[in-house]
């Protein structure tokens, strides 16, 4: 279910790395992120990512999801990330 519709500014080659993680800190799915208009931009781009998942056996209801910025360089200045507490049904 889509409940917004998310953008943002400055992909790095049209991608952001997307993980969902369940209350625990467990990594329940990971998957990039992709623009879905012109990336090439200073304005708001939308994205979307898919993330298959089965239950956990935890029957975990609380978790959170993770886009971080693509960060090819590896230095931890140019790191942004943001955690987006969610509600598994």
């Amino acid at each position: 279910m889509l409940l917004a519709k998310p953008r943002a500014i400055g992909f790095f080659e049209a991608s952001l790395p997307v993980k969902l993680f369940d209350a625990s800190n467990t990594l329940i799915a990971s998957a990039p992120a992709t623009a879905q208009a012109d990336w090439m931009t200073e304005k708001l781009v939308p994205f979307g990512a898919t993330l298959n998942f089965a239950a956990t056996s935890t029957s975990a209801t609380d978790g959170y999801l993770v886009i971080s910025k693509d960060n090819p360089s590896g230095l931890p200045e140019h790191d942004a990330s943001i955690s987006i507490p969610i509600k598994f049904k």
